[in-house]
């Protein structure tokens, strides 16, 4: 393992101490200027969730409402008020939007799966690109490990449906995550605050807003954040599932007349015991020992009909490790009965109470028990800078220069068999840094009836990912190094043909250039017939080219002030890759072409009765192409282009506020995705193949109530429930990951003072207490199912200051 950079060090030992002093300077701060600026009234908690806010998706500022895409938008005040501490939360209330927690084969505790109207991306090697861009003030942020993102310091997040390759860009084939935090301002204000709950659950967050001169504002933020771990692993003493996460960010802003320049440095620091995940089941399929599973006999015996006579070494069942592990424990090394043999029926799991046999007596679903002996482990160091230039060069013309960069330097590793045995460990190291600058030009032409934008981007990432796996037979190093350079040129314009009709048209070309150097070989054969130092794939840099122009056209209508109608067409585009998991060893480095999505929209939105009822809803249509899909051709799992697809869906979401403090939310989403041609070569797919993590129905029922107590606070209880309906966790619909529909309840009780210094809460999240998966893991190599089940019914109180 290597060892962080100086400069995330740096941070971290800045960053450690901090929060502690800033929860108390925050307080005490605040304390001392309570008699000189007296705070505002509290505003209304159903005013809060109502407000309709101002959005960039169209890299302008204009009201949610006037926007005619598929968007939902909230403030960081609404996602307060709603109990949301975490981005991947908001997959529970955003139809047709999944963000979950995905750390795949390495246990990257920190991973995510974003997917958006049945198009995304799980896996995390650099060599294959997300399908949803995040973006992070306007920093479009390349890796998707480190982004389950706790929401410190969020002015609003949007999430974006539907292809934004025109303004956004890159991998925005799915739809973008936009997160906005907040600038600094030019009054002083602080605010604090601490969450506890279950399994010793900790989080201290604090800011300071401080003006520095009439021009020049700084802001400090930090939070720290703890939780036990709930799957216990018993041979290291470690509980997986924890949370151990510091985060800090520094922001100055400074305003001119004419211009306003931001920065801000930010780090994460994560030393966690990696995902909970626990064993399932186990799948003892072989194309080379016993594929008709029949009863045994001994080697040696005559053959005999309805039997399967064992036949060393010609039989040893190579393609499926935890079959390979009984073999050699039952044949060579005399450990015992393994596979069963004198059963009247075939039992590849053998003696369960034998601890050198791979079976059952392993599985630890029901107890949140790992037997795992590989110490678990998901460590992250995250840091990063953007400067954000904004000039306003004209009446109506502005430059703005948005310069970013980040890095990730990432250790996690697990006990891939969950078990004492050696057939399936993984040790994965990632260091990537990304380099990018984007220059926008905008304006408004005659007399402001023609609003454009156009501009280019640059985007520079370096990446380092070796992955060590150690299965039953032999020991391989997979992975390498690998680049992208990515260039891109842009344009959109609206035109208001009237003031009820505006049309919009937008292009965009990007050019993106990947190499991919391996540094794969045997590292331990075994004595297998791999021998030590063999290359797995060829030690050569291999690279590739990918363009696409993407247009965009949009007709928007507004039948009233209050409601708007819109359609439109756009297209898609993500690049192809290399394929750095490769065993047995290759020729030559595999690749995959890039995919395409062609998307038709048409949407209505509302605000009627005086602005009580808002109203959205979308209907889509989305043709797919050479949809990247991760399959297994034999032992590791590649990427590869599965073929064609149509996804059709819609999305309703709608917010009501009739009066005497009630709120009302509730929100469909529909994505019935389905293929219509599939690739000769993507093995295990067919016509009747679902969509990995998607699920057809998901929706969102949530009631809020407002009491105003005597002297002026206030109280707000809420009662939500979420569903989502059945899916598989991965593209070969393995039946034994299959996840069934499921409905969450949570219930939130706020509370705030009468002029709203000061706010407590308590909550119950999953109040029911329902049992379901947040992801799992398998391969048919390893014949290995594991899953991370959810933590259960967790309860927590908040308490927060302001000033």
């Amino acid at each position: 393992m290597s060892s962080s950079s100086p400069v995330s060090n740096y941070f971290r030992l800045l960053m450690r101490p901090f929060l502690p002093t800033l929860l108390i300077c925050a307080t005490v701060g605040g304390v001392a200027r309570a008699d000189d600026t007296p705070a505002p009234a509290a505003a209304s908690t159903t005013s809060t969730l109502m407000d309709e806010i101002i959005v960039t998706a169209r890299r302008r500022e204009e009201n949610i409402k006037d926007t005619p895409i598929s968007i939902t938008a909230f403030s960081g005040a609404a996602l307060e008020a709603r109990g949301i501490e975490r981005v991947d939360e908001l997959a529970h209330i955003v139809p047709n939007f999944v963000y979950q927690e995905n750390p795949g084969a390495g246990g990257s505790a920190s991973n995510a799966a974003v997917f958006i109207r049945g198009v995304g991306q799980s896996d995390f090697i650099p060599t294959v690109d997300p399908g949803v861009g995040l973006y992070i003030d306007g920093v479009y942020v390349a890796s998707t490990v480190g982004s389950l993102l706790d929401l410190v310091d969020t002015s609003r997040v949007e999430v974006l449906r539907g292809p934004q390759g025109t303004l956004f860009g890159r991998n925005t084939i799915g739809g973008a995550v936009s997160i906005t935090t907040d600038k600094p301002t030019f009054v002083f204000s602080s605010t604090s605050s601490a969450l506890f709950g279950t399994d010793d659950h900790t989080e201290l967050k604090g800011r300071i807003n401080i003006p520095l001169t009439s021009s020049i504002a700084g802001s400090l933020s930090a939070a720290i954040i703890r939780q036990d771990g709930y799957v216990d692993q018993v041979a290291t003493n470690q509980e997986l599932g924890d949370q151990h996460r510091d985060v800090g960010k520094i922001a100055l802003r400074w305003q001119g007349e004419k211009s306003e320049l931001n920065f801000s440095a930010d780090g994460t620091r994560t030393r966690e015991n990696g995902a909970a995940f626990v064993l399932r089941g186990i799948n003892y399929q072989s194309a080379i020992f016993n594929p008709t599973k029949l009863p045994l006999l001994p080697p040696g015996s005559p053959q005999t009909p309805g039997f399967y006579t064992i036949n060393p070494p010609a039989d040893v069942p190579v393609d499926n490790f935890a079959l390979f592990n009984n073999y050699i424990a039952t044949l060579v090394a005399n450990a015992g009965n393994c596979l069963g043999l004198g059963s009247p029926t075939y039992s590849p799991g053998g003696d369960q109470k034998n601890p050198a046999c791979y079976g059952s007596q392993y599985f630890g679903e029901q107890s949140k028990t790992n037997f795992g002996t590989l110490p678990s482990q998901s460590n992250d160091n995250i840091w990063g800078t953007h400067l954000t230039w904004d000039w306003e060069l004209a009446d109506g013309l502005r430059l703005k220069s948005i310069t970013a960069y980040r890095h990730l330097q990432s250790n996690f590793q697990r006990d891939g068999d969950e078990s004492p045995l050696t057939i399936y460990h993984l040790t994965d190291e990632l260091t990537l840094r990304q380099v990018s600058e984007e220059l926008q030009l905008s304006g408004e032409s005659f007399s402001k009836t023609l609003k454009w934008i156009t501009g280019v981007y640059l985007f520079d990432e370096r990446a380092s990912n070796p992955n060590l796996v150690d299965f039953a037979p032999v020991t391989v190093l997979s992975g390498g190094d690998s680049s992208t350079k990515s260039a891109a040129a842009f344009a959109q314009a609206t035109y208001d043909v009237t003031s009820k009709l505006a049309l919009t048209g937008g292009i965009r070309y990007t050019r993106d250039k990947k190499t991919f150097s391996p540094n794969e070989f045997v590292v331990n054969s075994k004595g297998g017939p791999f021998p030590d130092g063999l290359p797995v794939l060829p030690p050569t840099e291999v690279d590739a080219t990918f363009s696409k122009s993407t247009p965009l056209l949009n007709a928007s209508y507004h039948v009233t002030p209050d409601t708007m109608v819109y359609a439109t067409y756009s297209k898609g585009f993500k690049s192809g890759g290399f394929t750095q998991r490769v065993f047995p060893p290759l020729p030559a480095t595999p690749s995959f072409q890039p995919e395409n999505v062609t998307s038709y929209e048409v949407g209505l939105k509302t605000a009627l009765l005086e602005d009580r009822l808002h109203f959205n809803t979308a209907a889509y249509l989305t043709n797919y192409d050479d949809i990247q899909v991760q399959i297994f051709r034999s032992i590791a799992p590649i990427t590869d282009n599965g073929g064609q697809a149509r996804i059709k869906g819609l999305e309703f979401e709608a917010q009501a506020s009739p009066g005497a403090g009630w709120f009302f939310e509730t929100s469909i989403g529909l994505t019935d995705a389905y293929y219509t041609e599939i690739d000769p070569t993507a093995v295990g797919l067919t016509l009747n193949s679902k969509f990995a993590l998607i699920s057809k129905w998901n929706g969102l029922a949530a009631v809020q109530k407002e009491f105003r107590l005597q002297q002026g606070s206030q109280i707000s209880p809420r009662v939500e429930w979420s569903y989502r309906s059945s899916y598989y966790n991965d593209a070969i619909n393995t039946p034994i990951t299959f996840q069934p529909g499921y409905g969450l309840l949570n219930v939130l009780l706020n509370w705030t003072s009468p002029v709203g210094k000061y706010s407590a809460g308590a909550g119950v999240k999953n109040a029911l207490d329902k049992d379901y998966v947040i992801a799992s893991e398998f391969t048919p190599g390893s014949g290995i199912a594991s899953v991370i089940p959810d933590r259960g019914r967790e309860w927590f109180v908040t308490v927060k200051a302001s000033f």
